[in-house]
């Protein structure tokens, strides 16, 4: 395998406050030329940030699903029903807010799931105008894309306790339990001692999922 030099990136992955440590670190050559640092870079499609925060990804699908909307307001122009717009909605427009989510819904702060949830309110305010966005999923049997992002999250864990899926052994061993106890985990809770680890998709999901 060659590698481009002149397209390849290099991003220090760090959780430490103070980042001025990077400009000491070396550059990475190949072929004699230096690899540039980056702040971010996209890795199938999951815009990563050199502190693992998701603030830099959820811009981009936000601005991503917003351009897409465009293509509502086009079709409402055209005539077509309510019942067909909600569909081209949640085709086109709400994967781009989905791809992905069980890598970084667990650690998104409340203000950011917000931004993400303003698509989905200019959206079905498109479809439905007049109405409160209140009233509106419940009309039209849609979640909030919180819940929803729950629910993925939910289902994917569901796979990965089956002993053949490729992300079984992040699990820890079963507990064997021979007494009816409070506690009836599957798995053991595992000690956390920062909200960052214990926000990441592994322990959220033996936490919330079990």
């Amino acid at each position: 395998m060659n590698i481009n030099s002149e397209k390849s990136k290099e991003i220090i992955i760090s959780f430490a406050q103070d980042g001025n440590f990077r400009s000491t670190i070396p550059n990475i050559k190949i072929d004699g030329r230096d690899i540039a640092q980056v702040c971010h870079a996209k890795l199938l499609g999951v815009t990563i940030s050199q502190d693992v925060t998701w603030n830099k990804h959820v811009d981009n699908i936000v601005k991503k699903a917003g351009k897409r909307l465009y293509m509502l307001y086009q079709l409402k122009r055209a005539g077509i029903t309510q019942k067909d717009l909600v569909s081209v909605y949640v085709s086109v427009v709400r994967p781009v807010l989905e791809y992905a989510c069980p890598i970084w819904h667990t650690n998104l702060p409340q203000y950011v799931s917000d931004n993400i949830e303003i698509i989905q309110k200019r959206a079905l305010k498109c479809i439905f105008p007049g109405l409160d966005y209140a009233e509106i999923p419940r009309r039209v049997n849609l979640d909030t894309l919180n819940v929803r992002r729950d629910s993925i999250c939910q289902k994917y864990f569901d796979k990965i306790k089956v002993g053949t899926h490729r992300l079984n052994y992040l699990l820890p061993d079963k507990r064997h339990i021979k007494y009816t106890i409070r506690q009836q985990n599957v798995y053991p809770l595992p000690v956390t001692r920062t909200n960052r680890f214990r926000n990441s998709f592994i322990p959220w999901a033996l936490y919330n999922c079990q």
